[in-house]
This record gives structure tokens, C-alpha cells and sequence, in this order.
């Protein structure tokens, strides 16, 4: 799939706020304890944001659901893309 203009565009505007989002995905998504009340509240958290995000996007906007998709993509990719390797 070719990144297009619209992709770009959210890429940019959510820039920032990906690292913040990444943390709190990783907290829910690769929980050890499904029950875990830190788990559920990381969550809501990322929901929270995620809509807000949404709300305030301008111009045209992509489906909630693509949205939310394109943001999640992001932040499985963050943990590898900001690890660097030691210098020696």
C-alpha cells in the first residue's frame, strides 16, 4: 500500500503524540494480567486520546475505524524505530 497525501498528513499532525500513545498500547496490548486495573486504565487512556486526536483532526478525515488502525500500526512501529544500538 503506497502512502498518500492523507497518510502523510495524519503522520505529521500525529507526530508527537505517537511515542505517548505507543507507551500506553504496549501497556494494554502485551499485558501479562488481562485483569490488571493499570491494564484497563491504560486503555481507556489510549481510547481517550485516540478520539480526542480525532476530534481535533482537520480537513478531511479517514473512517474512525482507519483512523485507529493507522494510529496503532504507528505505535507498534515506534518501540523499534526508536531503539537505537549502543555506540562503541
Amino acid at each position: 500500500m503506497r502512502e498518500t497525501e492523507g497518510d502523510a498528513r495524519l503522520e505529521t499532525s500525529l507526530r508527537e503524540a505517537i511515542p505517548r500513545l505507543a507507551a500506553l498500547y504496549d501497556r494494554f496490548a502485551h499485558a501479562l494480567d488481562p485483569f490488571d486495573r493499570g491494564r484497563d486504565i491504560a486503555e481507556q487512556t489510549f481510547n481517550s486520546e485516540l478520539a480526542g486526536l480525532y476530534d481535533n483532526l482537520e480537513g478531511q478525515k479517514p473512517a474512525f475505524r482507519d483512523f485507529r488502525r493507522f494510529v496503532i500500526v504507528r505505535c507498534k512501529r515506534h518501540p523499534a524505530a526508536s531503539d537505537k544500538p549502543p555506540t562503541t
